[in-house]
């Protein structure tokens, strides 16, 4: 068969044509000397030629060129990291606010357990004699969330003596508890006797509590349960 082509509009002519209406083309023969010239290119430029050569089977398809990847602007990226992080915006519920805040808490909560667990870890027993030069680092900085019971007392003076006494029982029984005895001139210079015996109690460099003589427990007949109520009403031990 022969096809009347215009050759005019061929991108590539390989070949010159006889000229003349009678002009006929073997296909077969043109497609012969075409094909050496042809490329399977990622995006081929074909001509109407090309084209009517493919339609009879005398070329080859065209590969199909891969579709180019979609691209993604910065913005958009890191939107869409944003949403699958699951963020939201500061000003809504469960935002960066409300995480920071739940992460100040349990960080206030751990450093709480921190300093209980320090607490329980020192073990006292007895009563510690101190002096006056010592009164701060053994009292004022006995540690956070140490109790510190400091007895204040006078040689050979009977409610004196009767206290520490009682104290020594509730050392042993209160380990966690620290109790100091100091002399009360020591402590005081010109501190009365008649406001003996004196209980100063401490927390965290703070006197949290004191008793200042035998009335403020009771009267003369007071007993352990008195003092050990005292104790715990400072918040050191917990009482029945």
């Amino acid at each position: 068969a022969a096809f009347a082509v215009d050759l005019s509009r061929l991108l590539t002519p390989h070949r010159v044509l006889p000229a003349g209406p009678s002009s006929q083309v073997d296909t077969q023969e043109m497609a012969s000397s075409l094909l050496p010239t042809y490329s399977q290119s990622r995006n081929p430029v074909t001509t109407e030629w090309d084209d009517i050569q493919r339609r009879i089977g005398n070329l080859p398809e065209l590969e199909v060129s891969a579709p180019a990847p979609e691209w993604v602007s910065e913005d958009v990226t890191s939107q869409r990291v944003r949403e699958r992080l699951g963020s939201a915006h500061p000003d809504q519920p469960g935002g960066s606010d409300d995480a920071s805040a739940d992460s100040d808490v349990l960080e206030g909560l751990r450093m709480k357990r921190l300093r209980e667990l320090k607490g329980e870890a020192r073990q006292f027993g007895s009563i510690i004699s101190i002096t006056n030069a010592e009164f701060i680092s053994e009292v004022n900085r006995a540690g956070e969330e140490v109790g510190v019971v400091v007895f204040l007392f006078k040689q050979r003076h009977y409610h004196s003596q009767y206290m520490r006494v009682l104290l020594e029982k509730l050392a042993r029984k209160f380990k966690r508890v620290k109790f100091c005895q100091i002399g009360h001139d020591d402590c005081i210079p010109g501190y009365p006797d008649t406001n003996l015996p004196t209980l100063l109690m401490y927390k965290n460099d703070d006197l949290v509590r004191q008793t200042v003589g035998v009335n403020a427990l009771g009267g003369a007949g007071y007993g352990i349960d008195d003092v050990e109520w005292e104790i715990g009403e400072a918040g050191f031990v917990q009482t029945g």
